[in-house]
């Protein structure tokens, strides 16, 4: 069983997700982050968050491939965000972001990374990828400013066009 660490900067701490933060969680999402994560223009609901932390919990207690963690405000416990880990076959991991509506443009999308990323080296991954649609260029900038770099192009599923940038560490 694999316990979620916290990891902190002293300014976010990135920790495990709890019934307490429902209510957190659904007043951060909005359309962009129904968009990016594609289930707009549904909304999620108490249930359908209660179970997506139900999946990430027994994901990290069975050492599943999902690694998600809740960003947090170092000073206060509030909930920011997440980021999350998705362990691939061959040895890497895809990585995603996400803060909520209220606390965009402060910086806390590229401080969750950067620790993910410092999780992923200490459980001894060296190569990350983020697929990130073309439009969106916060995501682009966030994951550039700690050291991803573009390597391609594809469409997804969906017609959409997106950049596919990856990081590698060495450990």
């Amino acid at each position: 069983m694999i316990v979620v660490p916290t990891l902190s900067d002293g300014v976010i701490i990135l920790t495990g997700y709890t019934d307490d933060d429902i209510a957190d969680h659904l007043a951060g999402e909005d359309e962009e982050t129904a968009r990016r994560f594609g289930w707009w223009p549904q909304k999620s609901t108490e249930d359908g968050v209660r179970d997506a932390f139900r999946r990430w919990s027994d994901s990290w207690q069975t050492a599943g491939p999902i690694r998600t963690f809740a960003t947090r405000d170092a000073a206060t416990s509030q909930l920011l965000g997440g980021c999350e880990l998705r362990l691939q076959p061959d040895g890497s991991a895809h990585v995603s972001y996400w803060t909520s509506a209220g606390e965009r443009k402060r910086g806390y999308a590229t401080r969750a990374l950067a620790l993910l990323l410092r999780y992923g080296n200490s459980i001894g991954l060296t190569r990350f990828e983020a697929h990130i649609a073309a439009d969106n260029l916060a995501s682009r900038r966030v994951s550039e400013k700690v050291g991803f770099r573009c390597i391609g192009r594809f469409t997804d599923e969906d017609g959409a066009l997106m950049i596919k940038y990856q990081q590698r560490s060495n450990i």
